[in-house]
């Protein structure tokens, strides 16, 4: 982080703005030192008790002020860091669009995953809608414009936000005045997701945030190449992974179908679903599904209430929540459509791209 630039902008943003305790409505000044940190206080006659942007950076500093002045050159009522006094929370901006209010959070650092979705919890009961925004992270290698692979760890998943029709994850960099985008997020396993990113000036946003328009078939299948290459990565690798041999239920269901880990038909492992709904990848919970169909007596492409519950009862560990039924019955779709009733049924790939397309698509 460039000290000098930071403290630049934040001269020249008190130089050009009046600012005010969001409890007392008293002016406050912004002060800026070498010693300590950027921060708002108080004249010293001031009576007010209420203490705010206690220690924070001057990045989270900065970022907040500069959404602040977005959201006003919007022409939007905006308020920064106000007094939820029903919620005894403060969130960084509140913003208010047609009788609607967005909390807006520049979360700049790592706090624990259950305060993030307290606080979430109480903005939605409240009936004010929560965006986070977490900081652009520094990577090791800059993000360009494109579909790509990305790594999100736990907790930056948890800044995916799945109000739009697709997953999205947006992030800020002060530092450049840019939003950026992780739209369409596909997870292929693990922390790795299949992203389109785009980078955003903030002279250019929109609010309710831009909705980036969804990929043509052409652009789907650079994910396609991406999914199949780390399809066949993880195949590679998995049965030297497990250390339960013929126990593993993903290696006992290869075994009963008497098909080689490596040689899995290409249906098996598609992405069916935009979110980790089971606890292990595509390419296990189906191949696990198969199995169970196959051991039952029948074809492939079966499926009724009843036996997904059966499946349930049996692999209660494989769901993570209810909507791992969704993705069974999306899978099915395709395989049915396929005309797939064995492991080496004949099928056109083509076909199944346009399939798993269709479905990537869909609303959520």
């Amino acid at each position: 982080m460039n000290r000098n630039y930071l403290r630049n902008q934040l001269l020249e943003l008190r130089n050009r703005e009046q600012f005010y305790c969001p409890q007392c409505k008293e002016p406050v000044q912004l002060k800026i030192g070498h010693v300590m940190i950027p921060h708002f206080a108080h004249k010293k006659q001031s009576n007010c008790q209420q203490s705010f942007s206690e220690g924070e950076t001057a990045i989270h500093l900065l970022g907040k002020s500069q959404l602040y002045e977005m959201f006003r050159k919007l022409h939007l009522n905006v308020h920064l860091e106000p007094y939820l006094p029903a919620l005894s929370q403060r969130p960084d901006l509140l913003v208010e669009k047609k009788q609607q209010q967005f909390a807006i959070e520049f979360q700049c650092s790592t706090i624990p995953i259950p305060q993030i979705e307290s606080r979430t919890s109480g903005y939605l009961q409240a009936n004010i809608i929560p965006i986070w925004i977490l900081k652009t992270p520094k990577d090791k290698q800059p993000y360009v414009d494109g579909i790509q692979q990305v790594k999100l760890s736990p907790f930056k998943q948890q800044f995916i936000s799945y109000t739009q029709s697709h997953p999205q994850m947006i992030t800020f960099n002060p530092e450049t005045s840019t939003f950026l985008y992780f739209s369409h997020l596909l997870p292929i396993g693990g922390y790795r997701y299949i992203a389109n990113v785009r980078h955003l000036s903030l002279d250019t946003q929109h609010f309710p945030f831009l909705n980036v328009t969804d990929p043509s078939e052409e652009e789907f299948f650079l994910y396609w190449q991406i999914w199949k290459r780390n399809r066949q990565q993880f195949l590679k690798k998995r049965l030297f992974l497990s250390k339960k041999g013929i126990q593993d239920p993903f290696l006992r269901a290869c075994y009963f179908m008497r098909c080689h880990v490596e040689n899995l038909p290409i249906f098996i492992g598609i992405p069916v679903s935009k979110t980790s709904n089971f606890s292990v990848c595509e390419a296990e919970w189906q191949m696990i599904w198969l199995m169970f169909l196959s051991e039952q007596g029948y074809n492939l492409d079966y499926l009724s209430s009843y036996i997904i519950n059966e499946f349930t009862k049996r692999y209660p560990l494989l769901f993570i929540n209810k909507h791992a039924e969704d993705s069974l019955r999306n899978y099915h779709k395709i395989i049915q459509k396929l005309s797939i009733t064995q492991l080496n049924s004949k099928f056109d790939e083509t076909a199944l791209y346009q399939y798993v397309y269709v479905q990537f698509l869909a609303k959520l």
